[in-house]
């Protein structure tokens, strides 16, 4: 695999469609539903077009797949390592991160990565190594932030890629328990006790 994101079209005749629309409804599919959750019949009604125009613009459902992970990747991962990057306090971008599982919509749809690792990453090895390059997306991220707090230390070190690990462990567990309707107060106490370790 390739570390590149967004796949090169050959020249030809225009889609009638937009085929970055398609894939953000693609994305959303697997997202909520999973890899196995997701039928070709789904694929094709999410999309609005024809079975024959879907395989031709995204390959088969397994491609598909894979696509909507790297979308997700671009869309939420990104997103994320930009905010842990950003100005301000570190220790409150950290704080912003470790939040984001128990807000909106996140807590009830989870991580498209987190749900990708324990849906297809032990099964597949395309999919673990999306989810490992998105991981270390965030974990480098991290360690940007952590480094930053550590105002006498800011340069980053093995000790910030320890906890940077444990944070992003942490922040995985809360995407899942999210899920599961567990009570706002417990999982705020988890998200607390990991910033204050």
């Amino acid at each position: 695999m390739t570390n590149q994101r967004e796949p090169i079209r050959s020249a030809g005749r225009p889609r009638a469609f937009d085929e970055d629309e398609v894939l953000d409804r693609i994305m959303h599919l697997f997202w909520d539903r999973g890899y196995h959750g997701t039928s070709v019949a789904d694929l094709t009604a999410t999309a609005g077009i024809g079975k024959q125009s879907l395989y031709k613009a995204y390959g088969d459902k397994r491609s598909m797949y894979l696509r909507a992970l790297e979308r997700y990747e671009t869309r939420a991962i990104d997103t994320a390592s930009a905010a842990l990057r950003a100005d301000g306090p570190p220790q409150d971008r950290i704080h912003a991160f470790l939040s984001a599982p128990i807000e909106g919509a996140s807590a009830t749809r989870g991580c498209f990565l987190c749900n990708a690792s324990a849906d297809q990453a032990a099964h597949d090895d395309a999919t673990r190594a999306l989810v490992r390059r998105g991981f270390a997306t965030m974990a480098n991220a991290l360690v940007h932030a952590l480094a930053q707090r550590d105002i006498d230390d800011v340069t980053p070190d093995a000790e910030h890629l320890s906890q940077a690990w444990s944070l992003l462990s942490v922040y995985a567990g809360l995407q899942i328990m999210s899920r599961t309707g567990l009570d706002r107060a417990t999982l705020e106490a988890v998200r607390d006790a990991a910033l204050n370790t």
